[in-house]
């Protein structure tokens, strides 16, 4: 019997539904769309493709949305002195700095200056300790986030789980792994280096993956009856393909995400979420009064 199909396509509708009202409200309010500024280092395709993808979410949700894309070689302190700049920018109210970094681009050095209340990502060394120990004003990681708000809709539950989750990545692997302890699952953290991956993925009740290989997940490495997650996103033959075989693992699994339309819209949502509240929250701090500045659409840094 094949497994249940976790189209995410609903779950990011229902995540906008409830978004709709607030963005209108804050137009209303301020005279400005909550508006997110994406940064982007160099032109690679699926970065590219990316960004077309969230302009036009946002766009159709009357948001705000400003590019900024940064030279290929850009360094780590040409790259810390543009958020710099948006971080001062009155207009902008969360930043999205796309990854991976160049490899010449020291990217814990860039998270640390990553200014808090703009950071919609939830990546950055503050809004993760406070996620970590769950206290204070935190942007819950919206990657991982995404996995939690999938399962929540179809109803899956996670405490009492064994969830194996294949990344060991600061923007899904180690947040989710924080996200489901709190949600009382058991938790194993692996990449795609561990020793005997596959007799860990077996043990999974839920199997999250999301390391940039695709196809790497294969039906022998998925427990019957398991539940699974693909973050994965990769181009073979002009078409999206994920790190799961998805055509055999969805014969054994109970439950499986597709790529695409699984994890990618709900991901946006609640970026797009995280950005409104960014919004909500300076606007508070600012006693109300935003300063209307346009955003330069498509604006190329060079």
């Amino acid at each position: 019997m094949s497994a249940q199909i976790l189209d995410g396509r609903p779950v990011a509708e229902k995540i906008r539904a409830h978004l709709q009202p607030q963005i209108e409200e804050f137009r209303r309010a301020h005279g400005i769309a909550p508006t997110l500024a994406l940064v982007r280092v160099g032109d690679a395709p699926d970065a590219v493709r990316y960004t077309h993808a969230v302009d036009r979410a946002f766009t159709q949700c009357g948001m705000g949305f400003q590019l900024d894309v940064l030279p290929s070689e850009s360094t780590t302190e040409s790259i810390a002195a543009r958020l710099d700049e948006l971080a001062r920018a009155r207009h902008v109210h969360g930043i999205l700095l796309q990854h991976p970094l160049p490899p010449t681009v020291d990217a814990r050095i860039v998270m640390t200056k990553f200014p808090v209340d703009k950071d919609v990502e939830g990546i950055s060394p503050a809004n993760l300790g406070n996620l970590g120990l769950d206290t204070g004003e935190y942007f819950p990681t919206s990657m991982p986030r995404a996995a939690i708000e999938l399962l929540a809709h179809y109803e899956i539950p996670i405490a009492g789980k064994h969830a194996v989750v294949v990344s060991g990545s600061d923007i899904l692997g180690k947040p989710l792994a924080l996200m489901l302890l709190r949600a009382d699952a058991t938790v194993t953290v692996c990449d795609t280096r561990t020793r005997r991956l596959a007799d860990l993925t077996r043990q999974a009740d839920l199997l999250i993956v999301g390391v940039q290989q695709p196809k790497c997940i294969t039906v022998e490495m998925v427990a019957p009856g398991a539940v699974v997650i693909d973050f994965g996103v990769s181009v073979r033959e002009d078409r999206l393909v994920g790190d799961v075989d998805f055509d055999s693992v969805k014969e054994t699994a109970a439950a499986i995400s597709p790529v695409p339309g699984g994890t990618g819209p709900v991901k946006t949502m609640v970026l797009m979420r995280n950005t409104v509240h960014a919004a909500q929250r300076q606007a508070e701090q600012d006693h109300g009064r935003i300063q209307w500045l346009p955003p330069r659409r498509g604006k190329k840094t060079r």
